[in-house]
């Protein structure tokens, strides 16, 4: 349903469940036409008018005439729970709560003189109306969060960059502010230092942990109270039934503690509780249930079956698909034993009950998958920022240090001002991870490394051009291209390097194989993965006896 894992859609559907509960109240409460067992065609009317009430894409039908429509026909249909039902779902609080119990209050108008009649006709509207409109809101519930699945993360993701401007704008930003103004004052050794600092905070600072998205609240309010609710109107309705009996002061005391007890265990199976977590006990608790249902359905004089529709109703929510639904089975059959009204009964209100736990745990299934999707999109984006962190930042920062250094040595070259127009990318670098608009040029990263090496005294040799390479692939060959250079600068004393630009890939060798003590860092894993994502092969290491060689192969 809606396009849901198959995790989320065990069980029955939720417009399934609605439409089995609509057409177990009808059936079971309806007035038969004339001279058949058929409703009548004002119950049919009815259940149409509910229908349009409930489902979701039937929004623009429905209106204050449908709402006056069903409150016509509740007198006529014997379904008043669907007026019930439809004025808690069309009219806004708090009106509508007293137009609900007006609507209860008819029924038992209708329903006719006598205790027991007037309490069953309203504990009935009041069961139907509580219970579909529950359903109802559940489902709609569960189809608004499932459609909305994605904008979590996305908000998440949204924030989470937020968050990493701030940082990196404090921990980054603030020293190349910095270098920038200590280059235009002509110091080159603060801004060799302050390069070597950041380099150094950004390569050695750990990815953050993932957060979790914060969730998205309890379950909907109205579930409790309406169990509690609809369980207390069968109770006391089974009260004033047994009054009426004129049973035996033994019969009753068992009578009703057995429909206690059963309506007591039903709310104890049917309480909210996150997939797959069951109450303790909860197969002696409904062994329990069914055989106290059992013994007063089949007693003297005992309560009408609903305790039967109980135990119904938690076989499916307790047990296994499998075991469940045999077990319902045989619960109506049971009742079919006494009366096919009764065999009704026990559908309609097991199913109702079975709905109201199975729309509950499908909303907090996608509620958890909305949280784990926003996690793992979270956890993918932190990856990306500190990933481009680590390859442009620190690279950038690196090789500002390095021009600053050979300005030191070389005090009449131009090496100060390009430190500053490094720290200039490397700052338009900075303000763009966050935005993930961070793909490197080819072109001017090879213009970059020529410069870089050139100054400081290793022999630059190309063979090929950037328009050799694939163009889908030249940021990656770039990143890769900055991440070699950056790691001869700062881990060899080669004096030759040689770069080779094919439409297989790159190729960059230098002549000092051993790269010398250095602490691992996350350059080669980051290229790695980057390579993977292009369906690409990085390799590292020594090449032959005195050749260091870093390589990109792109997929043919």
């Amino acid at each position: 349903m809606f396009g849901g894992t198959k995790d989320e859609d065990e069980g029955l559907p939720g417009p399934v469940v609605l439409s089995l509960v609509l057409l177990g109240a009808m059936f079971g409460m309806a007035a038969p036409a004339a001279g058949g067992w058929w409703p009548a065609p004002a119950a049919l009317l009815a259940l149409a008018v509910q229908a349009v009430h409930c489902l979701p894409w039937t929004t623009r039908l429905r209106g204050a005439w449908t709402l006056a429509a069903q409150l016509l026909l509740a007198p006529w249909s014997g379904v008043p729970g669907f007026a019930a039902a439809s004025v808690l779902l069309l009219v806004r609080r708090p009106v509508r709560w007293v137009l609900f119990a007006l609507v209860v209050a008819g029924a038992a108008a209708l329903a006719g003189d006598g205790g027991y009649r007037a309490a069953n006709g309203a504990s009935n509207a009041l069961a139907q109306g509580l219970t579909v409109y529950a359903l109802t809101r559940l489902f709609h519930l569960y189809a608004e969060l499932h459609a909305a699945r994605d904008q979590l993360a996305a908000a998440q993701v949204a924030s989470e960059r937020q968050r990493a401007a701030q940082e990196l704008h404090a921990a980054i930003g603030v020293p190349l502010a910095a270098i920038l103004r200590l280059a235009a004052d002509g110091d080159a050794t603060a801004v060799a230092a302050t390069a070597r600092r950041a380099a150094a905070g950004v390569r050695a600072t750990p990815e953050p942990p993932y957060p979790v998205p914060a969730p998205d609240g309890p379950m909907p309010a109205l579930v409790l109270p309406i169990l509690v609710a609809v369980h207390l109107g069968y109770l006391a309705v089974g009260v004033v039934h047994l009054a009426d009996l004129g049973l035996t002061p033994l019969q009753l005391s068992f009578t009703l503690g057995a429909l206690t007890l059963v309506t007591g265990l039903q709310v104890h199976h049917s309480l909210p509780r996150p997939p797959g977590l069951h109450p303790p006990g909860h197969l002696w608790t409904w062994a329990l249930q069914c055989a106290l249902a059992v013994a007063v359905l089949f007693g003297p004089d005992g309560p009408h079956p609903q305790l039967l529709a109980f135990a119904a109703a938690s076989a499916l929510v307790l047990l296994p698909p499998a075991a469940g639904w045999p077990a319902f089975g045989a619960a109506v059959l049971a009742a079919g034993t006494v009366s096919g009204t009764a065999a009704v009964d026990v559908v309609t209100i097991a199913l109702v009950y079975y709905g109201l736990t199975l729309l509950t745990t499908l909303v907090h299934r996608v509620r958890e998958a909305r949280r784990a999707l926003a996690e793992l999109a979270v956890a993918r984006e932190r990856r990306r920022i500190a990933r481009d962190v680590h390859d442009l930042l620190g690279s950038g920062l690196t090789a500002i240090a390095v021009t600053a250094e050979l300005a030191l040595r070389e005090p009449d070259a131009d090496h100060l001002p390009q430190a500053a127009a490094l720290a200039e990318r490397t700052l338009a670098e900075l303000r763009a991870i966050p935005a993930d608009h961070t793909e490197l040029d080819l072109t001017r990263e090879l213009a970059s490394a020529q410069a870089l090496l050139t100054a400081a005294g290793i022999t630059f040799q190309l063979i090929g051009t950037p328009d050799t390479t694939p163009t889908a692939a030249r940021p990656l060959l770039a990143a890769a291209l900055r991440e070699g250079v950056t790691n001869l600068l700062r881990h060899s004393r080669a004096t030759h390097c040689t770069l080779t630009l094919t439409p297989t890939g790159l190729r960059l060798t230098n002549n000092h194989p051993h790269p010398g003590p250095h602490p691992p860092g996350n350059g080669t894993p980051n290229l790695t993965t980057r390579a993977t994502t292009h369906h690409a092969t990085f390799t590292t290491g020594p090449d032959t006896p005195n050749h260091w060689t870093l390589a990109v192969t792109l997929s043919t």
